[in-house]
């Protein structure tokens, strides 16, 4: 610490003169100084930016509460959610604000004036990107919610997930370009550090290969549409849920309720079926009859299996398929295959087991019944060999 006298703190700071309070503080608050900056303004200076923030929070406070009841006569609802969204960012840039009103009745030296002044349009700009953050939230909950009101539910889903991926790559860009202004505002050479980007950008690009495949795959994802968010699928061996579609991952919970994290850019070359993109679910069964069940009998069973699956309600009309196809190894083979008009699991699997109760009594009615795996085995039988006596035997001398 150096020792001044305390006609220096001033003189660097033409019109400004000790008030009251500089009087009446004991003579080595400052007369002591750190890098110039004498101890009273160490502590006026993060004092007066917190009473700032505080006098910035009342205000944009007092904001909402005078704006609040004009948009809730509006007839959207977009307004509500903007106020919402910008009080944070209105907070900081009114307290900044504040602060630098303020901040020459602390009468700084022109070299530690000029830093806060940075440090201060450097919040500014934070404030206004913060803003940016919560106009595109709400912009795109807006876009969200008019497509989810529209339009089919396939192409609401692919929607969606291209607005949510729209959105978090609008805000990474606006990460950066924010990174370079306010890095440009606390007085760094903005343009060598993006010359040093350009040249080092094969290097990261090389060094990011795979965050740069999966950002793509993101987008191929969106583009395209295989999934969406909520839809049950199966990508290769995995079967399971869509929760989440990133930038960088897709996330599917599976049926043990285990969470699996794919990257995108292996997610867009594999092979993905989805289930809930089905428009009606099928029925595929086998029935095997015994083989002493009479050809005249089968017939009946065929006939009457497809009269009871016309009269179903919630069948597919224009493709119920009851056939014999042919003579298995321990059963006469008949194959059923028809579709429930309805794209709801739970709703076919009670549908299912109401039909396969129906097609057994059929069966059963007709006097056959359902045969299982059977071999019957034939054992030739041979006649017994002669009875032979008992062997003499003869020696002669």
């Amino acid at each position: 610490m150096l020792d001044e006298p305390p006609i220096t703190l001033f003189a660097a700071q033409p019109g400004v003169t000790p008030g009251w309070v500089i009087r009446n503080l004991p003579a080595w608050s400052y007369t002591k100084s750190v890098y110039g900056v004498a101890a009273w303004q160490w502590v006026a200076l993060p004092l007066a930016f917190v009473l700032s923030m505080l006098a910035g929070s009342l205000l944009s406070a007092i904001f909402v509460r005078l704006t609040s009841p004009i948009a809730r006569r509006t007839a959207t609802a977009w307004d509500d959610e903007l106020l919402v969204a910008l009080r944070g960012p209105a907070t900081l840039f009114l307290g900044t604000t504040a602060f630098w009103s303020v901040e020459p009745a602390i009468a700084l030296r022109r070299a530690a004036s000029d830093v806060v002044g940075r440090g201060v349009d450097a919040l500014l700009v934070a404030s206004l990107l913060w803003g940016l953050f919560g106009l595109l939230d709400v912009l795109a909950h807006r876009v969200g919610a008019r497509i989810a009101k529209a339009g089919d539910t396939k192409d609401r889903g692919g929607a969606l997930s291209l607005v949510a991926i729209s959105t978090k790559a609008a805000k990474v860009l606006l990460v950066v370009f924010g990174f370079i202004l306010v890095l440009g505002q606390l007085g760094l050479n903005v343009t060598g550090i993006i010359a040093g980007l350009g040249i080092g950008g094969i290097a990261v690009a090389l060094a990011s290969q795979k965050t740069l495949e999966n950002l793509f795959g993101s987008f191929t994802i969106g583009v395209d549409r295989p999934l969406h968010i909520g839809d049950f699928v199966k990508v290769d061996d995995l079967v399971g849920t869509v929760e989440q579609i990133g930038l960088r991952s897709t996330r599917i919970r599976t049926l043990d309720r285990t969470l699996v994290t794919m990257p995108n850019g292996r997610l867009s070359d594999m092979r993905i079926e989805n289930y809930s993109a089905r428009d009606r679910l099928r029925l595929h069964a086998k029935i095997g009859l015994v083989y002493s069940t009479r050809p005249a009998a089968v017939r009946r069973i065929v006939e009457e299996m497809r009269s009871y699956l016309a009269e179903r309600p919630g069948i597919y009309p224009d493709a119920i398929n009851v056939n014999f196809i042919g003579f298995g190894d321990s059963a006469l083979t008949l194959e059923v295959m028809v579709w429930l008009d309805s794209r709801e699991w739970t709703e076919f699997t009670v549908w299912r087991e109401e039909v396969l109760l129906g097609l057994m009594e059929i069966v059963e009615k007709n006097g056959s019944a359902l045969a299982f795996p059977t071999q019957t085995i034939h054992v030739a039988s041979y006649p017994s060999p002669p009875q032979q006596g008992p062997t003499e035997k003869r020696f002669e001398r």
